[in-house]
């Protein structure tokens, strides 16, 4: 059982953690005692034990539709297969000459599925060759989110992985979270973060999924996130869609919340780069900024590319936000992952540092953003009051 009291409102909350450890037993902590520390599938480890760390990834997910609808596809911004064509590529798996098409946007069920554990064992593995040391798992709560499968390739690779815990876009979600309250949501994230999902322990929270924040649900998600990380002590992730320009509005509900921006990531900021007035009013008001969408191919879509990231990171250290600085690749579908042509988890290590060397970013600048920030970000902080 969890062993966590929730105090009245404006007083503190002893929260106790249970970890699993080899032999079979059982041992619990107080919240106190995660102060400066990072929770891992594995159990809590010293911030300086975390290295190269990838802030937005996953692991193991299903991105499909939950209602195979007119109505269920447009509720996720995706084109539902209407005509025969359409349906055979969609049911087929995704091989080489489905690529190309899949890379464009067209619905292919096999590639909106992470769940070959064996595939993800030899792609983490090269990441940890090509100098990664720990990343973060930001699957949510109905979204194939696999917490058993996740420590096994912790084991299986010696990659520290930080699971997430929240709720993705209302599209996503079939839980009946619109009939629950606020604090009920936060005491689950707060349930998985102490007690653990079968004893494997989330060590932050989110992604939590903001599309429209007009939405009452995603607004009820993001103060339930807030809530729990007063309660916890733990950082939160927040995905922002594409496209989306809702970010200072998210950071004033969890500011009115009594959070700490600084404990918050805005993640997908990628984007953002067209509209650098916008972000730094984000950076402004301490948040971190999350570069997470980086070795994606260009389309005839695309708004932007890395190396106008590049150049937007450049410039933002010059101008002193380096130390807010995250980055990542937000591997999702199968076609992202080196076994189906793309650059993997080690995208970042292998190419695009290099990249921002070539464009005068230091070592020192490399390593706040890829060892400092994420140690900063990831590290258990005191809990704090919560508010009604």
């Amino acid at each position: 059982m969890p062993l966590f009291i929730r105090a009245s409102a404006g007083s503190l909350i002893a929260v106790f953690f249970t970890f699993v450890t080899p032999c079979g037993t059982s041992s619990a902590q107080s919240a106190d005692s995660m102060v400066g520390k990072v929770m891992t599938v594995k159990g809590p480890i010293a911030p300086g034990a975390l290295g190269v760390t990838l802030p937005h990834e996953h692991l193991f997910m299903d991105f499909q539709p939950p209602l195979n609808t007119p109505e269920g596809w447009i509720a996720v911004g995706a084109r539902r297969p209407v005509t025969p064509d359409d349906m055979a590529f969609f049911e087929a798996p995704l091989t080489m000459d489905k690529l190309g098409p899949a890379k464009m946007g067209r619905a292919n069920r096999d590639n909106r599925r992470l769940d070959n554990e064996e595939m993800e064992i030899r792609e983490i593995a090269d990441y940890k060759l090509s100098g990664g040391n720990s990343l973060v798992e930001v699957s949510s709560i109905g979204l194939g989110r696999n917490p058993a499968a996740i420590k096994r390739v912790a084991d299986a690779t010696g990659v520290n992985i930080v699971m997430g815990s929240g709720w993705y876009e209302h599209g996503y979600v079939q839980d009946a979270i619109d009939k629950r309250s606020v604090p009920d949501l936060a005491n689950e994230i707060v349930r998985d973060i102490t007690a653990g999902v079968g004893g494997i322990h989330a060590g932050v929270i989110g992604e939590i999924g903001v599309k429209d924040f007009s939405q009452a649900y995603e607004k009820k998600i993001v103060a339930a996130a807030g809530r729990a990380s007063l309660i916890s002590g733990a950082p939160i992730s927040i995905h922002i869609g594409v496209g989306s320009r809702d970010q200072l509005g998210v950071l004033q509900l969890l500011k009115d919340g009594g959070v700490d921006l600084s404990r918050v990531a805005m993640g997908h900021s990628d984007p953002l780069v067209t509209d650098m007035p916008l972000m730094k009013r984000v950076l402004d008001q301490g948040a971190f900024i999350e570069f997470d969408l980086l070795g994606r191919a260009p389309t005839v879509r695309s708004t932007y590319t890395d190396h106008d990231v590049a150049v937007a990171i450049a410039a933002l250290i010059k101008q002193g936000y380096g130390k807010q600085i995250l980055l990542s690749q937000d591997v999702c579908f199968k076609m992202d992952l080196k076994s189906y042509g793309g650059g993997g988890y080690s995208f970042i290590n292998e190419q695009f540092i290099p990249y921002l060397k070539r464009m005068g970013v230091t070592n020192d600048q490399i390593a706040q953003m890829t060892i400092e920030n994420p140690k900063r970000f990831l590290t258990f902080v005191a809990p704090r009051p919560v508010r009604n």
